[in-house]
């Protein structure tokens, strides 16, 4: 194994568009030595054409087409194609910034039990009205709560939409990550499984390799900036947002994540109502509706989607409520 590179991987995860100034982007950010594998999950062919000539230009690239399937799954098919000791995977839709790779590489360094280390997830303003630029993922937890004698599972992210100055300084630890940009010790990828979900996998992975005897920390040095669906989108995006937000996905991913762990998570229906949310934004902007006229037809049609569907939500301020869920709690895996 090469230790004196890593490999970038670039996945589709919400959209198709975004990936050449992503692949450009990537480049012009970044000094040190890298392999890129740039996943191909049905990208239309003017665009993979596009591709195939941003590569070109370039002796360390190549794209690999695995056909439309889910994120994680395009994860299974590289991981053994990795031959570095770090892999970096970075959604199309997410862009480093400068000097973002060695802060990253420094602090996975000093740890062989370090096997994964987050850089700062900022966001660009998306549905919601707010800054420009606000934090999407610093550290990130499982919380329980317990309603009528069943323990419930809550994702708790600290400093959730916080401007970037107010993010505490210094190495953070953390329980899991998130995937719009994110660095493995390929070790440590190799050493746990990756369950076919398209929502919760990167809490079970967090499981895994806290189990294992893995640290998860957090880098606030190294940047990376995620375009939370706040670009317009293109007909080719809907259709890939669609397919990987397909209900029968994510209820089968709650399903599985609840086999594997014994736990559900109290906020599953909160979930299918945001990615209803988001359909209908998308919808509306790709019908060159202004932002506040679809953020309007957003609230009308969840509205009524809750009235036809109510969420499932009996306690009143349950993330204030939640606890931080030991370890020991995930002895169910089955």
């Amino acid at each position: 194994m090469d230790n004196n590179s890593i490999t970038v991987v670039i996945t589709p995860r919400d959209r198709y568009s975004g990936i050449i100034n992503c692949i450009r982007n990537l480049y012009l950010c970044t000094e040190q030595r890298f392999e890129l594998k740039v996943i191909d999950l049905d990208y239309p062919r003017s665009l993979k054409q596009k591709i195939e000539k941003e590569l070109a230009q370039h002796n360390n690239a190549e794209l690999l087409s695995y056909g439309l399937i889910s994120p994680i799954q395009a994860m299974q098919k590289v991981r053994p194609l990795i031959e570095t000791e770090y892999v970096m995977f970075l959604d199309n839709d997410s862009n480093v910034t400068a000097n973002w790779l060695p802060p990253l590489l420094d602090i996975a360094k000093t740890d062989p039990q370090i096997a994964v280390v987050n850089p700062v997830t900022l966001e660009k303003e998306g549905v919601d009205k707010g800054a420009e630029l606000r934090n999407h993922l610093f550290t990130n937890a499982v919380h329980t709560i317990d309603y009528q004698g069943e323990d419930y599972l809550i994702e708790h992210k600290s400093f959730r939409r916080s401007l970037p100055e107010e993010l505490p300084q210094g190495i953070q630890d953390s329980e899991m990550f998130e995937l719009h940009g994110v660095l493995f010790s390929t070790k440590a990828l190799n050493d746990i499984e990756l369950p076919d979900m398209v929502i919760r996998e990167h809490i079970d992975i967090g499981i895994q390799l806290r189990q294992k005897g893995y640290k998860i920390v957090t880098q606030p040095e190294s940047i990376i900036i995620f375009d939370n669906l706040g670009t317009r989108m293109a007909w080719y995006d809907m259709k890939f947002f669609f397919f990987r937000w397909h209900p029968k996905y994510t209820e089968a991913s709650s399903r599985l994540f609840e086999q594997r762990w014994g736990y559900r998570f109290y906020s599953e229906q909160a979930m299918y109502l945001w990615v209803f949310r988001r359909k209908v934004f998308l919808f509306s902007r790709w019908l060159y509706v202004p932002v506040n006229g679809a953020n309007m037809a957003v609230r009308i049609a969840a509205k009524l989607r809750s009235f036809i569907k109510p969420v499932w939500d009996p306690i009143k301020g349950v993330e204030q409520k939640a606890s931080p869920a030991p370890l020991s709690m995930f002895s169910k895996a089955k």
